[in-house]
């Protein structure tokens, strides 16, 4: 018969809180399983080092979706055989985190995260909630020209909202007018005026060039002046404005007597 406490068949080995306070986790903790490849796979240190100078850190005013298209970007730069794009997702994308993301990450049980796709779904809903999403929508829809600001940045910082918030499910047509609804009325008056009469007659394809024509003339003209005059070549006077305007009611009564 077995002695109390040290076991016997059928019986568990005596547990003691000692043997509790010694118990240790696994050694190798990693939320994201290994990648399965048929390749032995070599991540040199220049591309770890690479990767990691561009961290996200989970904060307010970072954007995940940004740190996503600039991880991507950097991977494209390594060389990735066809095939061989997803595990080098699942190995790297731990060394461009940090801080809250880095704990957020390690958060998640041993070995639970065995795709890219969860990865970067669990991601992008983790640091771009609903909140942040209705907000970014609203910038889109709201979107107004700074008094101060050049044609040609207003029309770069649309196109920056837009690209924040890829999921905003505004078609093109939509998009033109909430840009062409927002900027100055004196900008507006040349935007028509090079449409031939109106934008509101143009095709989402037309609106767009005719937008990237007068863009790229106010970011030649921006660039050539002193950094302590940022006019733009669109920031009209008054005489500008009313050549403009002249402009349009001419192309305007041809229209009419055509």
């Amino acid at each position: 018969m077995a002695e109390e406490g040290t076991g016997g068949p059928g019986r568990q080995p005596r547990r003691t809180l000692g043997d509790y306070a010694q118990q240790h986790g696994p050694r190798h903790f990693s939320s994201i399983a290994a990648p399965n490849t048929s390749r032995a796979m070599e991540m040199k240190p220049a591309f770890l080092t690479l990767v990691s100078s561009q961290q996200f850190a989970g904060l307010d005013h970072e954007d995940p979706y940004s740190h996503l298209s600039n991880f991507y970007e950097l991977c494209g730069t390594m060389g990735i055989p066809e095939g061989d794009e997803e595990a080098v997702y699942l190995r790297l994308f731990p060394f461009s985190l940090t801080g809250k993301a880095k704990v957020w990450l390690q958060s998640h049980p041993n070995q639970s995260l065995t795709s890219w796709g969860d990865v970067e779904n669990k991601f992008v809903n983790r640091f771009y909630p609903s909140s942040k999403y209705i907000k970014a929508k609203s910038e889109i829809t709201t979107f107004r020209q700074g008094a101060d600001e050049p044609f040609c940045e207003a029309w770069e910082r649309f196109k920056s909202l837009l690209r924040k918030c890829p999921n905003h499910g505004f078609e093109d047509i939509a998009q033109l007018n909430f840009f062409v609804n927002g900027i100055k009325p004196e900008v507006k008056m040349l935007l028509d005026a090079a449409a031939g009469g109106t934008m509101m007659t143009v095709s989402p394809e037309e609106a767009t060039q005719i937008i990237e024509s007068l863009a790229s003339s106010d970011h030649q003209a921006e660039h050539g002046r002193h950094q302590s005059h940022k006019r733009g070549v669109l920031d009209l006077s008054t005489n500008d404005a009313i050549l403009a305007q002249n402009k349009l009611l001419s192309q305007q009564i041809e229209a009419l007597t055509k």
